[in-house]
């Protein structure tokens, strides 16, 4: 616990310094206290007064990473909060918003829709009202597929004793910001340099290369078999490699029914996404499409239902998205990342659709150079529920079972443990 006196020499700082909130993440400690820089020269004096103290510490952005609630630490200690540094830089010709951690969603693409920009940053699964530079840092998933490299530029970073760097990839020369994010994206406890939701040096500012602003989508969908194929998987990869879709996820028929979609079809569904500035080039992605699927022995459809957001199965909404850290429930998700060989992917789906506990979880795939990234959709728990919570611990087990069983690393997991 910090004594008065730090606490009292942190708010002459001209942070805020308050008692945390609750969270909808069982891991970890809830912090001692919250601290907020309203301005980079506060956060300069706060990050100096902690790295002179004993006191241990980490960053976030909002206090709502993975778009929800992870007030937590891995040990007793504080947490540095940057959702009050909310500067925001548009250059509309160029396609580059330059903005600090506090930027939400939201604000960007308001901004955007102000200024008549021909460019937006589409909301990711966390909700409109997470920060833009806490999801590019510690999820990687910006827009589309792109990856950090792809649409991420320059960055402010502030080291541990307050020193500020500007570092960027940009220069073939500098390779420290490709050094300092050595993990796939996706959520994982390994605490990479980079992440606001970390223990490293902070990350205060980030330019942002935008999309243009699609003008079409069409939603269509592969009907595929009971079992993921090494055809399937191919069929997958080459689409997100060609840039041909802008969202896609696996939705196996427990899933289906359990969202009451009613469908012809008893198999798997691989649900995507098509995005284009004009019509025409609409059509000529969506022929791309079924031309690939067709060369992989898949069969194409229209998607007649889209699946809920996360948002909506928790019971917020884009209007009142804070409420979604006061709901009496809860998240679990899971990343892993394996060798992008379709034997590999195949086994480790079907491993994942043999286990009953998994058998109705959404999962995406996304290529990572050599490797794939795949990520399981959420579980909800209710927090006061001992069912649910076992049930729950029960599920992240049997993930857990089929991770050890390929060997793959562990990377982040937002909930409940197995009890060890």
């Amino acid at each position: 616990m910090p004594d008065a006196g730090l606490i009292d020499r942190l708010a002459r700082t001209g942070a805020t310094v308050s008692r945390p909130s609750g969270s909808t993440v069982l891991d970890g400690h809830p912090p001692d206290w919250v601290v907020e820089p309203g301005s980079l020269a506060a956060l300069t004096a706060v990050v100096r007064l902690l790295n002179g103290s004993a006191i241990r510490w980490r960053v976030d952005a909002r206090g709502r990473n993975w778009g929800y609630d992870d007030a937590r630490v891995r040990e007793p200690g504080l947490i540095v909060r940057l959702a009050r540094l909310d500067k925001l830089d548009l250059d509309v010709e160029l396609g580059l918003a330059t903005v600090q951690p506090g930027v939400t969603f939201a604000q960007l693409n308001a901004a955007l829709r102000d200024a008549e920009a021909r460019f937006q940053l589409p909301e990711p699964g966390s909700g409109p009202h997470t920060s833009v530079l806490g999801n590019a840092l510690d999820r990687g998933l910006l827009a589309g597929l792109g990856e950090r490299e792809r649409y991420c530029r320059d960055f402010l970073v502030m080291t541990r004793d307050g020193t500020l760097t500007r570092l960027g990839w940009t220069d073939e020369d500098d390779e420290r910001v490709r050094r300092a994010l050595p993990y796939p994206p996706g959520p994982h406890h390994h605490g990479s340099v980079f992440q606001t939701a970390g223990y490293g040096p902070v990350v205060v500012e980030l330019t942002h290369v935008l999309q243009v602003v699609p003008a079409r989508l069409a939603r269509l969908a592969v009907l595929a078999g009971p079992e993921p194929t090494e055809d399937l998987i191919r069929c997958w990869r080459t689409l997100l490699l060609e840039d041909l879709v802008s969202a896609s996820i696996l939705v196996p028929p427990a899933r289906r029914r359990a969202q009451g979609i009613a469908t012809a079809h008893d198999g798997l569904v691989l649900d995507l996404q098509v995005t284009a500035g004009s019509a025409a080039l609409l059509r000529a992605k969506a022929a791309d499409v079924q031309r690939l699927t067709r060369r992989y022995g898949q069969r194409l459809a229209l998607q007649t239902s889209a699946y809920p957001g996360d948002l909506t199965i928790l019971g917020g909404d884009g209007e009142r998205p804070e409420t979604v850290g006061d709901l009496d429930r809860g998240l679990e998700w899971h990343t892993a990342t394996l060798p992008f060989t379709p034997s590999v992917v195949t086994a480790f789906a079907r491993a994942v659709r043999a286990e009953p506990l998994l058998a109705d979880i959404l999962w995406t795939l996304r290529p990572l150079d050599a490797r794939a990234a795949v990520w399981l959709s959420p579980f909800v728990y209710r927090k006061g529920d001992p069912a649910g919570i076992d049930l729950l611990r029960r599920r992240v087990a049997a993930f857990h079972r089929i991770r050890d069983e390929f060997r793959l690393p562990r990377y982040r997991s937002g909930g409940a443990r197995p009890l060890r």
